[in-house]
């Protein structure tokens, strides 16, 4: 579990957007993003780690579920920004949200 495990929990239950600043897998770059948070998953047995899901929204009104172990994550940080999960939009070869998702 990441230090800011609490931070991320809290923007879920709040529908805030949060502040991401991640390594790189090869942990030669960081960068910043601000995101949306979608869940967290802890490791279920040796060899494996936590991830922490989060929605990007890089391009348009589409997005991408991205996956972060939580070792390469430096810090998650609070916004006031609001976000609404079921209007959440995915990339792929058909418009499907997350509500549609979560319901199969």
């Amino acid at each position: 579990m990441h230090r800011d495990h609490e931070i991320f929990i809290q923007a879920i239950k709040n529908n805030k957007k949060i502040l991401i600043k991640r390594r790189s897998e090869s942990g030669r770059d960081a960068s910043t993003k601000v995101c949306c948070p979608l869940f967290y998953v802890p490791a279920g047995d040796k060899g494996s780690c936590d991830h922490y899901y989060f929605w990007e929204n890089e391009k348009g009104p589409k997005g991408n579920v991205v996956s972060v172990k939580a070792e390469n994550i430096v810090h998650i940080g609070q916004t006031q920004e609001p976000f609404d999960p079921a209007g959440l939009t995915l990339v792929g070869d058909e418009d499907i949200s997350l509500e549609h998702q979560q319901s199969h």
